[in-house]
This record gives C-alpha cells, structure tokens and sequence, in this order.
C-alpha cells in the first residue's frame, strides 16, 4: 500500500496523471488554436501554451488565424517574423492560416494604416514560403498554388493547403473576420470576390478527394465566424453567403461526417449538428467548432477515431492552467 502511494505521489508530482490520455488504436488527436497574443498578458503565456501543447500526443496543430490584436497592434515586418519564429517553436507540425487581424485589419491607423493586399502577400512570403507546415517537426501540405500552377488566379493563394491524415482530408481556406475584407473600396471588394472563387476551387478539390474510398471524412478550417450567432436575414447580406450556400450544398450530397472549425468570435462552442447561418436549418453530418480566443488563453483537443465512422470527431478542451 505504502509503495503504491508512492508511484501515485510521484506521477502526480511529474504531472504525468494530469495529461489526457493517448488516442487509442485506429485514433489520433490534432490542437486547434487561434486568436491568441492580444495583449501582454497573452504574449507572456503563449509560450507556455505551446510547450503545454508541446507535452501532448498530437498529430499536428493547427492555428486558425490572428495572432495579433485588431487594433493598437501595427502589422509590421517585424512582427510578422517574430510571430514565424514563435510558432516555428511547436514540436510538432503546425498548420496556420491567416486571419483578418494580421492583414485585413491594417488598414485600421493604430495598425500603421497599412494596404491590406500588400501585407497579405507578405504575409504569404513569411508564412507560406514553401508548401510545409510550420513546427520543428514539419509535414508537407498540398497548396492551392502547386495545383492550380497553370490558373492565373487560382495559383496565387498558396496559403490554401491540403493534407491526409489517417483516412482524413484536411483543408485550410482564407475566409476572413470583419466581413471578408468587404465594403472599402473597390480593389478590396475585387480581392474579396477574387479569392471567393479560390475558396470555393479548393473547397471542391477538398471534397473530391475526400468522395475517394479510402477516406472516412473532411474537416476545414477558416478564420472567419460566418455568422453562426447571427440572424440569418443579417447573414444573407454578408459576404459569406456564396461560400456557405456551396458548402452546405457541397456537405449534404458528400454524407461522410465533416468538421467545420473556425475562430474570430473567441468563444469556445462545439454543435455536434451544425445548423445553417443561412436559414438554420441541421446539416446532421456536421460539426462545427470555434476555438479559444482572447481574453482566454487555451487550446482545443480534437481526436478522430477512425474507427466510429458515424461520429469520428470527439472535441474536448485542452485545459490549459495560466502560468502565474
């Protein structure tokens, strides 16, 4: 007896009975992150958040974009290396897609009143050099640019990626917060419609290689928050409707369970059926779920088990304390 208080004393010491368990046989988990560094405090603890991460069995992470403040945060060059460097300190692969914070938001004159597209490409030379993820240890991702290389338009948006994972497809596309960069002017609002149409080219792509046999289901991610909490008469004036119309028609015919994963409204939230921001109504073989965001400072656990082909996602909180 003695000797067993002994091993449960040191576990809990080391930590080791605090961390959730491994994914079993035929499952594995990934974290979701985003809408993190907004303040000092944040910038301070995002360290942490990532060794916490660090510690987990995890496939990859991926990073759903703003990793800055929207306001009284310039989108300097500076910045945007530093925020390489520092998801570049993930050990395992990690995944980002942009968000409207670090590139349509510069506009804003706290930020430096930027151009938008001129720091959107920038942020694509930084981020989005070559076609692997970022982290220690990297994956190689399919990008819209490489499959799309022969299309003018299509081959620009090489921060689209593609990877599989265990049976699954997984996509990035850049649908972005504060409206998708509409209403400006008239070169944002062609930008906008621009990468609309490469969105939905990649959305495709995703499903079709998602239709094959080997394959059990899809998961996506985006930056923006379409409009879930949202009146649907205020959604249909938005700038998503193209998109949600062909995702959710696209998701009915495909049957296989799809994980729809976004940030920007900050508020961790998991609806085990999705329900339309265009009219409501349940589209059963989806999930949708909105990680973390300032002023939280945490992570969302997702395993996929391959072996439940009904209801592979299983969504936890990450659970990470504050270091004081």
């Amino acid at each position: 007896m003695t000797r067993l208080l002994s091993i449960v004393l040191a576990l809990l010491l080391c930590g080791c009975a605090s961390r959730a368990p491994g994914p079993g046989p035929g499952a594995f988990q990934f974290g979701l992150i985003g809408d993190q560094q907004y303040n000092a405090y944040q910038e301070k603890q995002f360290p942490h958040l990532l060794a916490a991460m660090n510690r987990e069995p995890l496939a990859f992470v991926v990073h759903v974009g703003d990793f800055k403040a929207g306001s009284n945060a310039p989108c300097t060059d500076a910045l945007f290396e530093k925020r390489f460097q520092e998801l570049n300190q993930s050990a395992h692969p990690l995944i980002f897609t942009p968000g409207d914070n670090d590139w349509v938001d510069c506009r804003r004159p706290t930020n430096g009143a930027m151009d938008p597209l001129e720091r959107l490409n920038k942020l694509r030379e930084v981020f989005f050099r070559e076609p692997n993820s970022l982290g220690r240890s990297q994956i190689r991702l399919t990008s819209q640019a490489e499959t799309f290389k022969g299309d003018s338009l299509l081959s620009r948006y090489r921060e689209n990626t593609m990877w599989i994972q265990a049976g699954v497809v997984f996509a990035t596309l850049n649908i972005q917060g504060s409206n998708d960069n509409v209403g400006f002017d008239r070169a944002n609002d062609t930008e906008q419609l621009e990468r609309t149409r490469a969105n939905l080219a990649w959305l495709k792509t995703a499903m079709d290689r998602a239709h094959a046999a080997d394959i059990i289901g899809l998961a996506i991610f985006l930056q923006a928050n379409p409009g879930f909490e949202e009146a649907p008469a205020t959604v249909a004036k938005s700038a998503y409707v193209a998109f949600l119309r062909e995702f959710e028609r696209a998701a009915v015919a495909f049957g296989k369970p799809i994980l729809f994963a976004h940030g920007d409204t900050h508020q961790y939230r998991v609806d085990q059926t999705y329900k339309s921001p265009l009219s409501g109504r349940p589209i059963e073989n989806v999930t949708r779920v909105e990680g973390y965001g300032s002023p939280s400072v945490n992570w969302v656990r997702i395993t996929i088990d391959s072996n439940n082909r009904q209801r592979p996602f299983v969504i936890q909180s990450g659970n990470f304390t504050a270091v004081p």
